[in-house]
């Protein structure tokens, strides 16, 4: 009796181990399964402001955030578009929010962080998007009016991407996406000198805060695509400007620009050139 109560003891040891075992696998595949989906999806959850959410690139990138899972603040001055596109959003069981802003008034810009914290409590991921174009030589420039188009397509990138600085700052990390344009790496056609100058310009500045903000995990990007069938002639303004003439209409899917961005700021270039003159 006492033998056998002992080879019992024995079997109990043996099947412990093996429960143990089986319990240490078990934890170790679903650990496994558990990082191959965060490596799979690493935008879920995330929050992101897109300005210039409305047409073209903005709404293009919106689309590609929400189907990643991403919870989306879309910034618009013409806002109609964007609210329909966050109530899809939100019918198919995302989140989105709509701020109405002229990124052109510097005292309206602090509206589109404050929403965004509101609304999520965190800045993952900024993607400074909106812009339009003022076509005029040099010598047909009037100033203020090149001077609003700096307001939004250069300042508001700068002021935004300032404000965000401390809130990515203090989660350990983000990313600060800017919409450039392959005439920031090279010399425009006659009347487009202004744009290409505020191009040019974020080049300039943005390579060198990829640097300063490296070491607090804020990842910086200037995204140059080349032309793309965007809303760009429609909004543009100035002697040269011509919405009837729709010179964007045959130009590139901005949806394959806005794929190739998500593809890109999850690597370490800085500039990059995302469509087809990326792909060449």
């Amino acid at each position: 009796m006492p033998g056998r109560l002992l080879f019992s003891f024995a079997q109990l040891k043996l099947l412990a181990a093996a429960l143990l075992g089986l319990v240490f696998l078990l934890a170790g595949l679903a650990a496994n399964a558990s990082s191959s989906t965060q490596a799979g999806q690493p935008f879920a959850g995330k929050v992101a402001v897109i300005t210039g959410s409305s047409y073209g690139l903005g709404r293009e990138l919106a689309l590609i955030g929400a189907a990643q899972g991403m919870k989306l603040v879309l910034v618009d001055i013409r806002p109609e578009p964007s609210l329909a596109l966050a109530e899809q959003i939100r019918s198919q069981g995302g989140e989105a929010v709509v701020v109405e802003v002229d990124l052109a008034e510097a005292a309206q810009r602090p509206q589109v962080i404050e929403a965004a914290m509101q609304a999520f409590g965190r800045i993952d991921y900024l993607f400074n998007n909106a812009g339009y174009s003022y076509l005029a030589t040099l010598e047909q420039m009037d100033i203020a009016k090149a001077q609003h188009m700096f307001e939004v397509n250069y300042w508001a990138y700068v002021d935004l991407a300032q404000r965000v600085i401390p809130i990515m700052r203090e989660q350990g990390g983000g990313t600060i996406l800017n919409v450039s344009s392959i005439l920031g790496m090279r010399a425009a056609p006659p009347g487009l000198g202004h744009y290409a100058g505020n191009k040019h310009a974020l080049h300039g500045l943005f390579q060198t805060a990829a640097q300063e903000l490296a070491e607090a995990n804020i990842k910086v990007f200037i995204a140059a695509p080349a032309g793309m069938r965007t809303q760009i002639s429609r909004h543009s303004v100035g002697p040269l400007a011509n919405p009837e003439n729709d010179r964007a209409a045959d130009w590139e899917d901005p949806a394959i620009a806005a794929q190739d961005i998500f593809d890109m700021i999850q690597g370490d270039q800085v500039v990059f050139n995302p469509g087809y003159i990326g792909r060449q």
